[in-house]
């Protein structure tokens, strides 16, 4: 039954603020069960209409009819269905293909059905579909090894369940794995992990075969063998003692909300991946972490998005908007949805790490965890001050981040030692700096202007700077391993020590010099290269405002990071001339 949802302030100001216990929780979750039966209706109207004579239709109204008996017989069941990520990811991929006038895929249906009349130990007779040799139980596991063509009647009597001719199964049997079942010929059980601690339970599916929750940016890990779920295993119980033991605020809601990890394929050995998606509420996508300390702080950071996800289903946080802004974690502009995402996962981020530079041991680990929390820390005030500043907000989302700023003002930073401080500081102007050079615009003919001032030796004085607006990919500025090193003195100490004074490519010797230390041979040789080429040379002049950054007043180094667009087109616009500019003549002349 279809049920109207209304989140009421408390639960709205906890979850502003981050929080929000199994209660809370559960509120959303039931939101978003309600959401996934109104899709299930709108599929089956499409059904009606769709070709009666179809496989797939038929198979669909049968597990329709199935779900009805079970309402009334276990509503239990159903509930657990339709509260599976898998349904919200179905229901969506339905929608989406109704849109293109294609055909979605109704038979999924009725293999979710089975697994509900498995639960509850009601019999049943379908056609499900085979594919890829594989029949499927959605929540539950599947068949393989299935050599039968699709569809293929599958029958249960709510003791044993037979699969055609090829094989039957005690229904208790058909279940997730937790590793401690027996074999069951021909069946996989998705993995399960019970991860207990303190007293608490979290119980968590390692999706690896559902179709659609294969729908995120890196594709998911489809076959792990046995070694590899016991590394999972080993993480998120790790993880999820952590959580019970230092961040309880984190702990229940997470096993009240998420009870679906689908493992991802890596861009890269030493590249961690994660996401989620408001169309499947409940499952968080991600590569393995290196640890269970990243592995925590990434369910962390995940499940944020999943609640902020859900709490924008039930009230509109922000208006249609064209904005693009700035976000201290993104290489590329943002709305100011992405924003508030981004905003509302880091205040979570910077929450965890709070508490972890109490906790950690090891010179290594206390410094990261130091410097992981300062570097976040500063940019949700930031980010929450941009959002206000924009007129994407709703007045319930502008009450949000609010609400969120004011809990974010509460984290100090008093005892972050100095050293994590300059480092955190420098790794965000770093990306600031990236970011303003790659896609912030000028007027052409006022900066054309303004280099004719400096050329003429008259003063920027009260001087109205040229205009400037958010473009995508402005100049071409590529990712340098300068960037990469400035991040590993934090994420991989010994790993920054061995690279930093190597021969890698694609570093220059003013690299090299900025990232030993050595400061002021690091301004000549990024003034040299900047003036011995008519080129633009963008990651030349990230590098000098980085190191003059270490030399100079603070005043006089806002201004001219704050300019560097500016700085870098007047240089370009003075060189195309032919004029030869001391590029620290320049920026002084701004500031």
């Amino acid at each position: 039954m279809l049920t109207n949802h209304q989140l009421d302030e408390e639960a709205f100001t906890a979850l502003a603020r981050g929080d929000g216990d199994g209660s809370v929780i559960r509120q959303l979750r039931e939101a978003q069960h309600s959401k996934h039966l109104m899709l299930l209706h709108i599929v089956a109207e499409a059904a009606r209409d769709a070709d009666q004579s179809s496989g797939a239709v038929a198979a669909f109204h049968a597990g329709y009819q199935l779900l009805t008996t079970l309402q009334a017989a276990d509503p239990g069941s159903v509930v657990w269905l339709l509260s599976l990520p898998h349904i919200g990811a179905w229901g969506h991929d339905c929608l989406t293909r109704l849109d293109q006038t294609l055909v979605p895929d109704f038979a999924y249906l009725a293999a979710a059905a089975a697994s509900a009349a498995l639960r509850a130990g009601v019999e049943f007779d379908l056609d499900l579909p085979v594919r890829d040799g594989r029949v499927m139980f959605p929540g539950l596991g599947y068949f393989h090894g299935i050599d039968e063509d699709s569809p293929i009647r599958v029958t249960s009597d709510g003791k044993r369940l037979r699969i055609g001719t090829v094989t039957e199964a005690s229904c208790a049997d058909v279940i997730p794995d937790d590793g401690s079942a027996g074999t069951v010929p021909h069946w996989r059980g998705t993995p399960l992990i019970r991860a207990v601690s303190g007293g608490q339970t979290w119980e968590v599916l390692l999706e690896t075969a559902d179709p659609h929750l294969d729908r995120y940016t890196l594709p998911m890990a489809a076959e792990m063998t046995a070694g590899d779920i016991a590394v999972w295993r080993e993480h998120i119980q790790g993880a999820w003692g952590l959580l019970v033991e230092k961040h309880g605020w984190a702990a229940e809601p997470l096993a009240e909300g998420a009870p679906v990890v689908v493992p991802t394929i890596s861009r890269g050995h030493a590249d961690l991946d994660s996401a989620t998606t408001p169309v499947a509420f409940g499952a968080i996508a991600m590569s393995l972490p290196p640890d269970p300390i990243i592995t925590a702080e990434t369910l962390v950071h995940e499940f944020q998005h999943l609640k902020l996800g859900a709490l924008i289903d039930l009230v509109c946080l922000t208006e249609p908007c064209d904005e693009r802004v700035y976000a201290p974690w993104r290489p590329d502009p943002r709305p100011a949805s992405g924003l508030l995402q981004g905003v509302y996962a880091h205040l979570g981020i910077a929450r965890f790490w709070d508490a972890q530079r109490h906790v950690e041991t090891g010179e290594d680990n206390v410094f990261r965890a130091h410097l992981m929390y300062e570097r976040w820390r500063p940019t949700i005030e930031a980010s929450a001050s941009t959002l206000l500043g924009t007129d994407c907000l709703t007045p319930e989302g502008s009450r949000f981040i609010e609400i969120l700023r004011d809990r974010s003002r509460r984290l100090d930073s008093a005892t972050v030692p100095e050293k994590a401080k300059e480092i955190a500081e420098e790794v965000a102007l770093d990306h600031w700096l990236t970011w303003q050079l790659r896609h912030m615009a000028a007027d052409a003919a006022q900066v054309a202007e303004l280099a004719f001032a400096y050329q003429r030796g008259e003063p920027v004085g009260n001087r109205s700077l040229p205009d400037v607006w958010v473009e995508e990919n402005v100049r071409q500025v590529e990712s340098t391993v300068r960037s990469r090193l400035l991040n590993l003195r934090y994420l991989e100490p010994r790993r920054h020590v061995e690279l930093r004074a190597s021969d890698l490519p694609g570093i220059s010797t003013a690299d090299v010099f900025l990232l030993n230390g050595q400061t002021d041979a690091a301004v000549a040789a990024y003034r040299d290269e900047i003036s011995v080429t008519a080129d633009p040379v963008p990651n030349a002049w990230i590098g000098l405002a980085l190191a003059v950054r270490r030399l100079t007043p603070i005043p006089l180094w806002a201004k001219c990071t704050a300019r560097i667009p500016l700085i870098f087109d007047v240089h370009a616009c003075l060189s195309a001339r032919g004029i030869k500019t001391d590029p620290l003549d320049l920026m002084t002349w701004f500031a």
